[in-house]
Formats: C-alpha cells, structure tokens, sequence
C-alpha cells in the first residue's frame, strides 16, 4: 500500500517537472538574445534531464530494477541536470557582480545618483 502512495507521489513529481519545462521554454522565447536567455537555456535542459531521472527512477520503482543500467542511468541524468543547474548559477552570479554594483564600497554621492 505504501508503494502505490510513493508511486503517486513520483508522478505528481514527474507532471510538475513537465510543467516547469513547459514554463522554462516559453519563458526563452520571449527573451530574444542575451544573457537570460542563455540561463533560461541552462535551466531548461537542466529541468529536462531532472525530469529524465525522476522517470528512470519511477521504473525502477515500479518494476524493482535497482541493480539494472536504468539505475545508472538515473544517476547519469542527475549529475548532467544538476550540472546544467550549476551553469546556470554561475551566469547568474556573474550578471549579479555586472548589474549589482551599486554596493556599500561607492561613495554616498554616487549611490544618490544611481537612485533617483
């Protein structure tokens, strides 16, 4: 009984996951170019590898092949989804350090400028 419960939860899991990715992809049609399209880009195919473990964990969930190359396979899709994620991050960070400079380092006279 407690499997059927652990196998509802995955596929509610695996339906939100669809939901993100669908999200994600039209999000970055509406970015044309720049940097936001390529972290939406990462944060796609990051979505879309995670979804790809969530449904090789689900098979082997449901059909008890823990020590089967699903299994692998499962694992190969998180590192490469978390990977993409980390990409993702990065370029975050980075535009982070471009467009927040206005920081407690620049003098008050500057900081009254980039306010108003």
């Amino acid at each position: 009984m407690i499997e059927v419960f652990y196998q509802i939860l995955s596929f509610f899991c695996s339906v939100l996951a669809l939901i993100a990715i669908i999200y994600l992809l039209r999000s970055r049609i509406k970015f044309t170019k720049g940097e936001l399209q390529e972290i939406i880009k990462y944060f796609v195919w990051g979505t879309i590898f995670m979804f790809g473990a969530m449904a090789a964990q689900l098979l082997v969930d449901i059909f008890n092949l823990v020590n089967t190359p699903i299994n692998l396979i499962k694992y190969f899709f998180t590192l490469v989804g978390f990977s993409f994620y980390v990409f993702a991050s990065n370029r975050i960070y980075k535009m982070s350090k471009v467009l927040g400079f206005a920081s407690e380092e620049l003098p008050r006279k500057l900081k009254k400028v980039l306010k108003s």
